[in-house]
């Protein structure tokens, strides 16, 4: 359960924010407000897109970095920047994949530079299924079956899904304890039947970039049966299980947290074998995180968490026999916010301080820079002193405003912060509109605001 704010908290907390809502007319650095995603996907027949746009007074020129070197946006012919924008419109008629890269924008004023994240520009490409004839699988009745997908890559990656057709119908493969499509794609039959060849099998990949559906030729799947099977067409030879997916005795999978996991165990078998599941030794709890689908074959956790480590054993049993797969679930974690900085409007001799607190795993190492500068190689103040996750400035002057970006990164990502912090002198004033008249229902709350600006912050009183 939440907790409930104290009103003389929630009064103090409003105070903060107001006080740190500098308005535009005042000189300050610039602020990115808005920017493309981190991995960023064009259609290179469309005009290619980078978004950057940031506010400042004076109010910022832009530049960009691509891999990062500086990118001359004005000798490119087929690549412009907006007026009074940083974000780049890139009409790519010749050799499109050229401007496949990584880009990072800047924006700049006299009292700072602000970054963007790295933008990781990726192109569409129509996803093609290569025209190849393929020859029948004959299989023999009762024995496991596997019809491969293999969809053209993405990005983004496709969904997969299995259609049968017997003229002049189609229609989607039910899956049931025997016949299940596995998370690659493929579809397994963990023993095949006679019925199994009245229809043609063809994989279909939705791609969600375009909402393109794209469909693998058909498979033609013969099961051949022996002379005895056909006097008795109930009799099958039977056979113990074994694993198709994943293969082996044991197998491991990396996660990482707030990301889809899946634990699949598929196996082949006549009778087809039925499929338990346990974690570090004991029967596995199924809780409202997770979702057991595919008739057992599947474990689905939509978002994984640091709890869903240990190791999942999934059985297979027929009543010839038994065997197990153990899958060893690691969960690590890109870097996360636990607390942001956030900009600092000071007065001069004023003290402050920027907090940069990340987790993560591994731990997340901090860096910090100044208007993109490393701060190591940046010219030393006396005043400003890096402690762990945080930057102090003491008895502040016009020399420490500047743009202070905050890095945490660990193998699986990273994150990325801008914050100002803007020494200088400047009148109480309120914001926002005069002589306002609020209206308000007998006996229901009322909320005045009363939205400030000042350094050093004022003292508000009602």
């Amino acid at each position: 359960m939440g907790t409930l704010v104290e009103p003389a908290l929630l009064l103090l907390l409003w105070q903060s924010v107001w006080a740190l809502d500098i308005p535009l007319e005042v000189r300050q650095p610039p602020t990115i407000i808005k920017q493309s995603m981190k991995e960023h996907i064009v259609d290179p027949k469309d005009t290619m897109v980078i978004e950057c746009e940031a506010k400042g007074n004076p109010h910022p020129i832009f530049s960009w970095r691509r891999n990062g070197k500086y990118f001359n946006v004005a000798r490119d012919s087929q690549a412009s920047m907006r007026r009074r924008s940083g974000t780049l419109d890139i009409y790519a008629k010749n050799n499109p994949e050229q401007y496949e890269a990584e880009y990072q924008c800047i924006a700049s004023n006299e009292y700072g530079s602000a970054y963007s994240n790295k933008i990781r520009l990726q192109l569409y490409r129509a996803p093609v299924w290569p025209r190849e004839i393929l020859e029948p699988v004959v299989v023999s009745a009762g024995l496991p079956l596997v019809l491969s997908c293999d969809p053209p890559p993405g990005p983004p990656k496709p969904e997969t899904y299995w259609m049968s057709s017997s003229f002049p119908t189609m229609q989607a493969v039910r899956p049931d304890r025997r016949v299940s499509m596995g998370v690659n794609g493929d579809l397994y039959f963990s023993n095949v039947l006679i019925n199994d060849s009245v229809a043609d099998y063809c994989c279909n990949a939705r791609f969600p970039y375009k909402n393109v559906i794209q469909q693998k030729m058909p498979v033609v799947v013969k099961v051949l049966t022996s002379e005895y099977y056909s006097v008795r067409p109930r009799t099958v030879a039977e056979a113990a299980p074994t694993w198709l997916s994943p293969t082996g005795s044991s197998s491991s999978i990396l996660v990482l947290q707030g990301e889809e996991l899946l634990l699949e165990c598929i196996a082949a078998g006549m009778p087809t074998p039925r499929i338990t599941w346990t974690k570090d030794g004991e029967d596995l709890a199924v809780t409202s995180r997770m979702k057991v689908k595919n008739f057992n074959k599947m474990i689905q956790i939509p978002k994984a968490s640091f709890d869903d480590v240990g190791e999942y054993t999934c059985a297979a049993t027929n009543r010839l026999g038994y065997i197990e797969h153990t899958i060893t679930v690691k969960v690590k974690a890109a870097p996360f916010w636990l607390e942001k900085p956030t900009d600092l409007i000071l007065a001069p001799e004023e003290n402050g301080r920027l907090v940069c607190r990340s987790d993560g795993a591994p731990r997340p190492t901090i860096s910090w820079s100044i208007n993109g500068e490393p701060i190591e190689t940046a010219d030393p103040q006396p005043n400003r002193q890096v402690s762990g996750d945080t930057l102090i400035f003491r008895s502040v002057s016009a020399s420490n405003t500047a743009v202070y970006q905050c890095n945490a990164s660990n193998q699986f990502g990273y994150l990325l912060a801008n914050a100002f912090v803007n020494v200088l002198h400047a009148t109480p004033r309120i914001l926002g509109p005069r002589n306002e008249l609020t209206k308000v229902i007998e006996g229901s709350h009322a909320l005045l605001d009363c939205r400030y600006f000042g350094s050093p912050v004022p003292e508000l009183r009602w």
